[in-house]
Order: C-alpha cells, then structure tokens, then sequence
C-alpha cells in the first residue's frame, strides 16, 4: 500500500542561498538586505550567541550592550560610517527568520568609534526625563492604589509586617 504524506512548513518565502542582516533603529537603518559579512555576534539573556549561515529561526531579546558584525565588507544594503562592524545598542530583538535572513530592531544603536564612554555613570537618572517621570508617577499611584485594596482585604498589622519585611529585603 502507498500513501503520499504532504509536509507543510511555516515558512512561505524561498530561502536565501546567502545570510541577509538587516539592522535597523527607529531612526536610521544601518543594514538592510546586506549579505557581506560572515556572522553577527550579539548577546543575548543567555550568554554570547555567534549567528551564522543557515542558524536555526528564533526570536532573541537583546540586552544593551555590544553587537558585532563579524567579517563586513562594502556593498549594497551596508549604511555604516564604519567598516569595524562594532555597535553599542541600547537594546532590542532580534528575529532569524527561516528564510535564512536577520532582522535586528534596536532601541539605539551607534558605531562603536562614536561612542562616549566618558558619558557613562553609575547614577541612574531615568526620572529625570519626562517619560520616566510619568512612569515613576504612574508606578507610584499603582503601588497607592494596590495597598489600598490591601488593607481593606487584610489587617493592617499584616500589612504593616509584609511592608517591613520588602523594606529589609530591599
């Protein structure tokens, strides 16, 4: 007896003999179709991953950091300044696509030469900007409005051991 089995893969577009990268921020693209490079190191909440040709389709979260672009060479789709292939990013995805291309999609991103290290403290000043003073107001009403609906549910003398515990822990 002969049966014939049907394979259906997710995959709807041809693949690309070559790795394509694109790598874009909301306000520039710096790669875009581009096959004129080896592999592209980034890394990830797991450790250091080394993409290369043919790599298996996955979705990565890129923490800020260090992104490179090993093996760059001049082409169409390459819109660095730099030929190092050395980036500094605030963070970001990255999607392989199973049709063998990457897309990277950064927060902000800039060439590793143009980047001021001597900007860099350890003071974390995110309220200080009107998005995060927003977010701190708004995290402050949520954290009112949740030991409200706390103390009309629980005893204050719970409550008020709950709050002196996350204090010492803090």
């Amino acid at each position: 007896m002969m049966t014939q089995f049907n394979l259906r893969y997710f995959g709807v577009l041809p693949k690309l003999a070559k790795m394509e990268l694109t790598v874009r921020t909301p306000y520039r693209t710096i790669y875009k179709d581009f096959a004129g490079f080896q592999r592209l190191y980034v890394r990830t909440d797991k450790g250091l991953m080394a993409i290369g040709n043919k790599s298996i389709p996955r979705v990565y979260l890129l923490p800020p950091g260090e992104m490179k672009v090993h093996g760059v060479q001049q082409g169409d789709g390459n819109f660095s300044s730099h030929d190092s292939g050395v980036f500094m990013h605030t963070g970001g995805w990255l999607f392989m696509h199973d049709n063998n291309s990457i897309e990277v999609n950064l927060v902000e991103c800039v060439e590793k030469e143009n980047f001021d290290f001597t900007a860099i403290d350890n003071v974390t000043s995110e309220t200080d900007s009107a998005a995060g003073k927003v977010a701190a107001n708004l995290q402050e009403k949520l954290s009112e409005s949740s030991r409200q609906d706390a103390e009309s549910v629980v005893p204050d003398a719970f409550v008020n051991a709950l709050t002196s515990q996350a204090l010492a822990v803090i």
